[in-house]
């Protein structure tokens, strides 16, 4: 028999009262309380078994008024604490087996804690003026980041505006992210619908990321799926908490694939909020994202060893006895899968403190938040074949050759297979507004076919009738930036500087970045901000460059480097490789964002 039966059975009159007055409370107590009151005020989240559950506490006029009752006598103790033990009990079983609130997203929660789940919206809207000189009309950049044209994308265009400006939608990214089963099995997705200045494609909603993080062991947490690659810092940190409005070109060039900041894989990592060092292990497709590594085959004629393309003959370097070449799409890969595959790692120290990834010291440090680090990578199988005639006898897929063009890599395309070995440096300090962060790359770019790449046959198939210039270097570069809060959490000042060598057995085709940057955070985090950052890029035009260009480049009486380049027969396509030469091309950017992050 339950308290309230005996209340009823024993004592009519304290029953009637004690009625009266839960009543009376609880009617009060729904009259009072505020409609939108967080479910956390009324109730506590407790651990059992490995599992949380929320618990509704009592309602605090009930609980008053049952104590009242207590101490006037009305009612036992024994019979105060099974009242409210049997009101918690009901009110536990009632209530709905969710919680939906709204703190910095939305937030939606099952009782047990088996489902959590936040979504959350991004904004970055920009206007960006820029003013280029003339040297952008003749030669261009048709080197390092050219648009690829053409019905297969073999030809490197440069079309640029000597003075624009334009509004653009730079980031519009949807998050979701939470737990499943318990809160060590961690999931997160983000799509993007954006276009990036400099994208070859039109804007489109994209997946950009969508993977399964397990914390159960600190010291061996596991991330699968699609995400950025754990390599050079800068990459790692979000947009949503850089100093300024892009990343440097430089650390674009680096990324441990190549082609993008993102990929498909695994890795494995402990805790970094919790162990001084930290480590990162990574195996990944080394494609990109959404990307396989069909992306590195190479078109084959039906017989084995036999390599495609669309001139008829048997030109050189066709290996002796194989058929006259043919157009054929076809792909034929019978390498060994595990040396397709990129491999990372990332071993990073932190000093003192946590510095974070987040570019800044936002939250004004009060003790000094120091960390070096260093990653290495190796990609091989990268085709950066760039057409199926004369540069070349194959045609890498479109997809990777425009990835490369994006992240400023173009220099690489029609060197045949190759492999990248990417290894940096780099190290952060923060302190009471201060902060100053730098990295330095190095890649090495093995080329599978050795010697000087064929770029031209003759018109009718023959033997190779020209090769390239000379043979393409390792890559280097650097930046530095530093920032300063003169109003602690509102307004920091930041530059930066950024050096690039994108082959280093060329000379004239050193590209330096300056930025400045002025960033005002209106509620001190970044998830509210309005951001001014200049720019100026100087870029050489020297170099060599495999490639069609269009327009081809110029002649001098018809003929360039001792060729008749008018002579169709022989050079059907015009003068290659693209070599020409001008002025150092100069970019003076403006861009003025503003951030939500909701």
């Amino acid at each position: 028999m339950n308290i309230w039966h005996q209340l009823i059975h024993t004592r009519p009159i304290k029953v009637w009262r004690v009625s009266a007055i839960i009543l009376a409370a609880t009617g009060i107590g729904m009259l009072a309380a505020p409609m939108n009151a967080p479910a956390a005020e009324s109730g506590k989240l407790v651990e059992k078994d490995g599992k949380y559950v929320f618990i509704e506490s009592q309602d605090p006029a009930l609980r008053l008024l049952l104590e009242r009752a207590l101490q006037k006598g009305i009612i036992s103790k024994e019979e105060f604490e099974q009242a409210l033990k049997e009101s918690e009990t009901y009110r536990y079983q009632t209530q709905l087996p969710f919680k939906v609130w709204y703190d910095r997203g939305f937030n939606f929660s099952m009782n047990d804690n088996a489902f959590f789940l936040k979504i959350r919206g991004r904004l970055q809207l920009r206007e960006t003026t820029r003013w280029r000189n003339n040297a952008w009309g003749n030669p261009g950049d048709a080197k390092n980041f050219p648009e690829l044209l053409g019905v297969f994308g073999d030809y490197r265009a440069n079309r640029s505006v000597g003075e624009s400006s334009q509004f653009n939608l730079r980031r519009a990214r949807l998050l979701f992210l939470g737990h499943l089963i318990n809160p060590d099995f961690k999931y997160f997705l983000q799509l993007g619908m954006e276009t990036a200045e400099n994208a070859q494609t039109p804007g489109s909603v994209n997946l950009l990321d969508y993977y399964f993080t397990s914390t159960h062991f600190p010291l061996f947490n596991v991330q699968a799926g699609q995400y950025k690659v754990y390599f050079n810092r800068t990459q790692i940190n979000n947009t949503a908490a850089m100093q300024f409005a892009e990343r440097s070109l430089v650390s674009d060039a680096f990324t441990a694939n190549g082609v993008n900041r993102r990929d498909i894989g695994v890795t494995i990592m402990n805790d970094d909020e919790v162990y001084p060092v930290n480590y990162y292990f990574g195996i990944f497709n080394g494609g990109g994202p959404l990307f396989t590594d069909y992306g590195s085959f190479e078109s084959k004629e039906p017989n084995q060893d036999c390599p495609g393309g669309q001139t008829s003959g048997n030109p050189f370097p066709s290996p002796a006895g194989c058929p006259g070449n043919q157009r054929n799409l076809n792909a034929d890969f019978r390498g060994n899968w595990i040396n397709q595959l990129m491999y990372t790692s990332r071993i990073q120290w932190n000093v003192t403190g946590r510095p974070g990834y987040g570019e800044g010291d936002l939250v004004y440090s009060e003790t000094p938040q120091v960390a070096v680090a260093g990653n290495i990578a190796y990609n091989p199988g990268i085709n950066t074949s760039t057409d199926n005639a004369f540069v070349g006898i194959d045609l890498a897929n479109l997809n990777w050759r425009r990835q490369l063009a994006t992240f400023g890599n173009a220099r690489q395309l029609g060197w045949g297979i190759v492999d990248y070995s990417t290894w940096g440096l780099d190290s952060v300090l923060k302190y009471r507004g201060f902060s100053l962060q730098g990295e330095y790359y190095f890649k090495n770019i093995n080329r599978h076919e050795k010697g000087l790449p064929c770029v031209q046959t003759n018109g009718t198939g023959g033997p190779c009738t020209g090769f390239a210039g000379g043979l393409l270097g390792n890559a280097t570069g650097w930046y530095v930036q530093s920032g300063y809060y003169f109003i602690p959490r509102h307004l920091e000042v930041a530059a930066r500087y950024a050096y690039w060598d994108p082959d280093t057995n060329a000379s004239g085709d050193l590209i330096k970045e300056a930025d400045v940057s002025i960033n005002w955070f209106p509620f001190g985090t970044y998830d509210y901000q309005f951001m001014i950052t200049y720019s100026n890029v100087a870029m050489g035009t020297g170099g060599y460059a495999i490639g069609r260009s269009n327009p081809l480049p110029n002649t001098v009486n018809g003929s360039q480097a001792g060729t008749n380049c008018n002579n169709t027969a022989m050079w059907p396509s015009g003068c290659v490789p693209l070599d020409a030469k001008g002025g150092t091309l100069i970019d003076n950017i403006l861009r003025v964002q503003m951030q939500i992050f909701f």
